[in-house]
């Protein structure tokens, strides 16, 4: 659809790297391999974009960078047209990865930490409470490393072990509750079982 409104493939798939990442600057031979796209029509588009003001570019190291011209007057209404189908797709793949999770078996909780959200402090990457099929676990887990490209440090607990260690102030625990998360699945305030940790992820969003 955007490549027949933009009269580009190329030129659509630049708009919305840009203005989805408005923050970050990209080289050329950078882009062609996030967008898929061939150099000679990469630079090519780069040139337009940039004729019409929607990009700037600078150099630095030798390298000529480029990122989405937050000043332009066309900013504010094409970011509105390319964010749409970007937020659309990531609430498909959360459903997808909650649907994945509660797979692995009876889960009371699951929540996406680490690396995931940009948090190298954090002990682990993801953490599930609950009594899951430890095969499916594995398997599920190799698969986020190959999607993620990244080794995954993961803990899994049942709900007795979950609700002790952290009455005991156990430090794993601490560290657990006191790290970012992106809660994926979170029955324990409903089960009753483990009352106060919704609460604590939720008051550190709000700090």
């Amino acid at each position: 659809m955007y490549e027949k409104l933009f009269g580009s493939k190329t030129r659509a798939k630049l708009l919305s790297l840009f203005l989805n990442n408005a923050d970050k600057s990209y080289y050329v031979r950078e882009i062609t391999r996030t967008i898929n796209e061939q150099i000679n029509s990469v630079r090519r588009e780069l040139a337009n974009l940039k004729s019409l003001d929607i990009v700037v570019s600078q150099s630095k190291k030798g390298k000529l960078y480029y990122k989405a011209n937050k000043k332009s007057d066309l900013y504010s209404e094409l970011k509105k047209i390319f964010a749409k189908p970007q937020k659309e797709a990531k609430k498909t793949k959360e459903a997808d990865l909650t649907k994945r999770v509660k797979g692995l078996g009876d889960v009371s909780y699951a929540a996406l930490m680490g690396h995931f959200v940009k948090d190298n402090s954090s002990p682990i990457d993801f953490f599930i409470v609950g009594k899951v099929n430890r095969r499916r676990l594995k398997t599920f887990i190799a698969q986020m490393e190959k999607e993620t490209k990244k080794e995954i440090n993961y803990s899994l607990m049942d709900l007795d072990e979950f609700e002790n260690r952290k009455l005991m102030f156990d430090r794993f625990m601490t560290e657990v509750m006191a790290s970012p998360k992106d809660v994926i699945v979170d029955y324990i305030d409903e089960k009753g079982e483990a009352e106060g940790f919704k609460s604590s992820v939720q008051e550190e969003k709000v700090e």
